[in-house]
C-alpha cells in the first residue's frame, strides 16, 4: 500500500479527520521541512474552484470573464497559477497592478478599483491600458487630467452603490447606502457622471461596476443588484446614448467557515442571475460581457495554517493553548470575530473546551475561542482551516514577529512559494539617526 499524498494528508484535515494517520504525516512532513507558523495552500483546492465557478457560469453566459480579486491573496505563485486556468485580475493598488504584471497579465486584462486611488496609481493604471473603476466624479476628472497630461485616453466604467443589502458581517459590506465605495443610483447620481464622462475626450467609457460585500451566502441580494444594474444599463443607452461592453457584478461568493456549511454555489448563483441577462440582452439587442470578480471563493479553502503548541495552560476559568501563531498571523479572529475550524492534529482524547491563543501581547489575541477539542501538548500542531484568504495578505509583523512562510502543495510534492521572514528582515528599512 502506498504512502497518503500532502494532498490527502490536507484533505483529511479538512474531513476532520485530523487524526488519520495522512494528517499527522502530512503535517509533520510540511512542519519538519518549512518550519511554523506555515500557510500552505493545496492547488488541487484552488484550480477545482476556479473551474467549478467558470463551468457554472460559462454555460449560461455566452460572453463572460472571471477575475480574480488579488486582494485575498496576493502570492505570485497563486495569481499566476489563477492566470494560467483563465482568470482576468482585479486589483485595488499600485503594488497589486504590480503583482499582477509580474505574474503575467496584461494591461487589458486588469481592471483597477478603489475608493481612494492616488495620482501615481491611476496613471499606471492608464498607462498599462487597464480599466480604470471610477469611484466618484471627483475621480473622474482626475482621471481625465492626468490620461491627457499622457497622451492617452483611460479605459473608464463607474462603481455604482446599488443600495442593497446582502444580509453579511456589516465589515465587509460594500453595497450598503451608507457605504463609502460607489455612486449612488438615488438622485440621478450616477447617471450625471456618465453624462460627464461622454464630454471628456480623454476618457472611453467601456463598463459599469458594483460589488456587494464578502461572504454572501444567499442569491436575493444579488438578484436584486442585477435588476437595478440593468435597468441602469437600458437607462443609459437610451437616455445617454451610452453602450457599454460589459456589466461587472463583483464576487462576494461565500464560503464555509463551519463544519456542515455549504457557502454560495456558483451554479445557485449563475441560475439565479441568467433570465434577468437574457430579459436585458433581448431588450438590448446585443450581448454584453458579463464579468465577476470572486477572491475569497478560490482561495480561503485551499489554505492552511500550521502552529505549533508552545504550552497549555490550565485556569480556574479556561484552559488555553499557546500557539506560535497570533493575530500578527490570522488577524481575522481577532479583526472581524471570524471563525476559522480549528484541528489538534493526532489527538484523539475526548473534547474539552479550549480556548487557542496566539503569542502576541493582546488580550484579544485568541485564534479560536471556546472549542471542542482533544487537548495538545507542547510540540504538537494545530491547524486553522480556510486561511486561504485575507490570512497572509493581512499579517504583519506586530510584536516584532517575522512573517511565516508560504508552501503551495501539488499533489505529493511541496514548494516554498515565500521564504520565512527573518529578524534581519524586521529592520532592514529603518534608518536610525547619526549618533553624536
Amino acid at each position: 500500500m502506498r504512502d497518503p499524498t500532502l494532498h490527502e494528508g490536507l484533505q483529511a484535515l479538512r474531513d476532520d479527520r485530523a487524526f488519520d494517520p495522512a494528517a499527522v504525516s502530512a503535517v509533520g512532513r510540511l512542519a519538519s521541512e518549512f518550519g511554523t507558523p506555515l500557510y500552505v495552500y493545496d492547488k488541487a483546492a484552488i484550480t477545482g474552484r476556479f473551474r467549478t465557478f467558470r463551468d457554472a457560469f460559462a454555460a449560461r453566459f455566452p460572453k463572460l470573464r472571471v477575475h480574480y480579486a488579488l486582494k485575498a491573496n496576493t502570492n505570485g505563485a497563486l495569481v499566476a497559477l489563477l492566470r494560467a486556468e483563465g482568470a482576468a485580475a482585479e486589483v485595488v493598488s499600485l503594488g497589486e497592478i504590480l503583482a499582477a504584471l509580474r505574474a503575467g497579465f496584461r494591461g487589458n486584462e486588469i481592471l483597477f478599483t478603489s475608493s481612494s486611488k492616488g495620482p501615481d496609481e491611476i496613471s499606471k493604471a492608464v498607462e498599462i491600458g487597464a480599466v480604470v473603476n471610477v469611484d466618484s466624479r471627483d475621480e473622474l476628472e482626475q482621471v481625465a487630467a492626468l490620461a491627457e497630461a499622457a497622451g492617452r485616453r483611460a479605459r473608464i466604467s463607474f462603481r455604482i452603490n446599488p443600495g442593497v443589502d446582502p444580509h453579511t458581517l456589516h465589515h465587509i459590506n460594500t453595497g450598503i447606502a451608507e457605504s463609502k465605495f460607489g455612486l449612488h443610483l438615488d438622485g440621478g447620481l450616477a447617471r450625471a457622471a456618465y453624462a460627464r464622462a461622454q464630454e471628456l475626450p480623454s476618457v472611453d467609457i467601456v463598463g459599469v461596476h458594483c460589488h456587494l460585500g464578502s461572504q454572501i451566502t444567499e442569491t436575493d441580494g444579488y438578484v436584486v443588484t442585477a435588476r437595478k444594474m440593468l435597468a441602469f444599463v437600458r437607462e443609459l443607452e437610451e437616455a445617454l446614448g451610452v453602450r457599454l461592453l460589459f456589466v461587472d457584478l463583483g464576487g462576494g461568493l461565500g464560503v464555509p467557515y463551519h463544519d456542515g456549511e455549504a457557502g454560495l454555489a456558483p451554479e445557485a448563483l449563475a441560475a439565479a442571475l441568467e433570465p434577468l441577462w437574457k430579459e436585458l440582452t433581448k431588450r438590448l439587442g446585443y450581448e454584453l460581457e458579463l464579468w465577476m470578480e470572486p477572491g475569497r471563493f478560490f482561495v480561503a479553502p485551499s489554505g492552511f495554517l500550521l502552529a505549533r503548541v508552545n504550552s497549555v495552560k490550565e485556569t480556574p476559568l479556561k484552559v488555553f493553548v499557546n500557539v506560535n501563531a497570533g493575530s500578527n498571523t490570522l488577524l481575522r479572529p481577532a479583526m472581524y470575530g471570524a471563525h476559522h475550524r480549528a484541528r489538534v492534529v493526532g489527538r484523539t482524547g475526548a473534547p474539552e473546551t479550549l480556548d487557542i491563543a496566539g503569542d502576541v501581547c493582546e488580550t484579544g489575541d485568541i485564534l479560536a475561542a471556546e472549542r471542542r477539542l482533544p487537548r495538545p501538548e507542547a510540540g504538537d500542531f494545530v491547524v486553522f482551516l480556510d486561511a486561504g484568504a485575507y490570512g497572509f495578505s493581512m499579517a504583519s509583523t506586530y510584536n516584532a514577529r517575522p512573517l511565516p512562510a508560504e508552501v503551495l502543495v501539488d499533489g505529493d510534492t511541496a514548494a516554498l512559494i515565500r521564504r520565512r521572514g527573518t529578524v534581519e528582515d524586521l529592520f532592514r528599512d529603518e534608518v536610525l539617526p547619526p549618533s553624536r
